[in-house]
């Protein structure tokens, strides 16, 4: 018998699970859909089938993935959601409980899957050579069935990649590439990361294995038309102190940030180094050239409370550690090895930051995020950034709690931006879901629909809208 849940920020309100797997042929909308608004968007997070065992306490990152499949066709939207059948997923609905610990933990594990494989595949999903893959950084990639959901099994690019990679892949409209990274690619607490890259058929043609300064988490890289960008911040990691009983992970500003530049066509030996002072980024918005130079655009924080530091003290919030919209500079042929930085909107916090994806890798114009109008970071506004003016405008009164903002063009010849925001959101006073539909050029005006879901959709991560065409 499936037990309670226990009382935990990530597992009540808007984060709760939702225990359920549905198909809705056809929801109720409020307001009006455009009429050229057809195709499919996707989206993944975390949804426990189980509570953590007894002594464990749950985090956001470890629920099983569930991906939400909303389709637009002739004025209508239908939805599916179907939990991605990992092995950990079947191993434990076969057990009727939790087996793994959190986040992988294996001192809180049932020793019955000490060699089994941890993968959630609850953070991102993404569609690429003809493959529905959902993604978490850790491990390999698990292929879905696009229309059904159903899963296919573990996806290693025909055996090639048995290591972690990133849960946020890059995508070069122009290539048809897939630019992808591993952390610890040789182990866990290895400082080696690891760049892959698929052709537009999903076959790997590229993998290089680079040296990083230290064992550390990122959980997004860069990518521009001719180079790979490999943040290190000091968010480290040590087997030392793992084994000396403490967390493996801690926020240590004095050894800085460290950026591995990789030309594109280059190999390992070709890594060139840069350094500022200690940064954190959760996520990049995105990176582009201009004469060779290259722009980075992220949500970046001074710091980091996601992990103490060494001594076991957390980083003072004054140092500045809600993410602000930022822009480094790296000049591959310069002389000086610095990153120099310059603050494009101190005075919005922000998360999940999305462009248009068929921009990825090229110089932009829109930046459409998720804000906060507090320092709480709950995110209750819906933010457009132009980064050619430096205007933002925003959306949202407080009744809402947004999602990341997926933008959908209006056609493959659209307009940079030319298109409609979706926003998978929590209404406050129903506790119920809604997806948002927005003009993406006219942000401030608020949903032109509202497609409203009969439960509530546990708050989740990231998506992709893959178009009608």
């Amino acid at each position: 018998m499936t037990q309670p849940f226990p009382d935990n920020v990530f597992l009540r309100g808007p984060m709760g699970p939702s225990g359920v797997e549905c198909d809705a042929p056809d929801l109720v909308i409020q307001g009006e859909l455009p009429a050229d608004l057809e195709g499919v968007y996707f989206r993944n997070g975390p949804d426990p089938l189980y509570p953590p065992r007894d002594g464990d306490e749950y985090h956001w990152f470890h629920g099983d993935g569930m991906i939400q499949r909303f389709e637009f066709a002739a004025g209508r939207v239908s939805w599916r959601n179907r939990w991605v059948r990992t092995e950990k997923y079947a191993l434990e609905r076969a057990a009727g409980e939790s087996l793994f610990g959190v986040l992988g933990n294996p001192l809180k594990a049932d020793p019955a899957v000490a060699s089994e494989h941890y993968n959630t595949a609850n953070t991102h999903v993404v569609w690429h050579g003809g493959r529905l893959l959902a993604l978490m950084e850790g491990t390999i990639a698990v292929e879905l069935q696009a229309d059904t959901l159903d899963t296919v099994g573990n996806f290693d690019f025909d055996g090639q990649v048995d290591g972690p990679i990133t849960a946020h892949p890059k995508f070069d409209h122009a290539t048809g590439e897939m630019i992808f990274f591993g952390n610890q690619a040789r182990g866990p607490f290895s400082e080696f990361l690891r760049l892959n890259i698929a052709d537009r058929d999903g076959r790997l043609v590229k993998s290089e294995m680079i040296q990083a300064p230290f064992p550390s988490f990122a959980h997004d890289f860069f990518v521009t038309e001719h180079y790979v960008v490999f943040p290190v911040y000091p968010l480290v990691f040590s087997l030392e102190r793992a084994m000396k009983g403490g967390l493996p992970m801690a926020w240590e500003p004095e050894r800085g940030a460290h950026f591995g530049v990789l030309p594109r066509n280059g190999s390992a030996a070709d890594v060139q180094w840069f350094d500022m002072e200690a940064r954190w980024s959760f996520h990049m918005v995105n990176a582009w050239e201009d004469n060779g130079v290259i722009k980075v655009d992220v949500c970046a924080s001074n710091g980091t409370n996601f992990a103490p530091m060494a001594d076991g003290r957390m980083a003072d919030p004054a140092i500045g550690l809600q993410p602000r919209l930022r822009r480094w500079t790296i000049d591959p042929a310069a002389g000086s090895k610095a990153v120099s930085e310059e603050i494009l909107d101190g005075d919005s916090s922000g998360e999940f930051p999305r462009t248009d994806d068929r921009y990825m890798t090229r110089p932009y114009r829109h930046a459409y995020l998720a804000g906060s109008s507090g320092e709480a970071m709950a995110f209750d506004q819906l933010l457009h950034y132009d980064v050619q003016s430096g205007r933002c405008v925003r959306w949202g009164d407080g009744s809402y709690l947004l999602g990341e903002p997926i933008l959908a063009p209006r056609g493959e010849d659209a307009d940079e931006g030319e298109g409609y925001l979706l926003n998978l959101a929590y209404n406050r006073s129903t506790a119920l879901s809604e997806l948002l539909v927005l003009d993406a050029t006219d942000v401030a005006a608020g949903p032109l629909a509202r497609v409203m879901l009969p439960l509530r959709i546990p708050m989740g991560f990231h998506g992709s809208w893959i178009g009608a065409s």
